[in-house]
């Protein structure tokens, strides 16, 4: 019984190194109760770079995480841990303003809010760094 267990505990090491990234320097597991939203206000990471890192782990509607997954919050170098949660009746100007960057570095760093602001949601957690960090191609 002992080599089993030991055996299922091997296997599930090796998972684990094959499911987080390349370079991933941050990591969480998941507890009940959490949300990709949570996640990212709890642990200083966008909601956007979340998303990006665990690429293919994490679904578009983030709505297959499972108690016990572990989960990448950040790739070196690539890493925004400075981070707002969005409140209702926020802008993207009013934001980029209260952090002293341009609205658009604010954009460039959160892909997923489009170039006019409108699909900003309250509890979206956004990079606010003046360091760019997403370069897209």
């Amino acid at each position: 019984m002992l080599g089993l267990f030991t055996t299922l505990a091997l296997a599930a090491t090796a998972l684990y190194a094959q499911t987080l990234p390349a370079g991933c320097d941050r990591n969480v597991t998941v507890a009940a109760g959490d949300t990709c939203n949570s996640i990212s206000a709890n642990y200083n990471v966008s909601t956007y770079q979340l998303a990006a890192v665990n690429t293919g782990i994490i679904d578009a509607s983030c709505d297959n995480l499972y108690v016990g997954e572990v989960i990448c919050l950040g790739i070196t170098g690539q890493d925004c841990s400075t981070t707002y949660v969005s409140q209702s009746g926020n802008t993207c100007a009013g934001i980029a303003s209260a952090y002293n960057i341009s609205v658009n570095t604010l954009i460039t760093n959160n892909p997923n809010v489009n170039q006019i602001c409108t699909n900003l949601y309250p509890g979206e957690v956004l990079c606010v760094s003046s360091t760019i960090y997403v370069h897209l191609t």
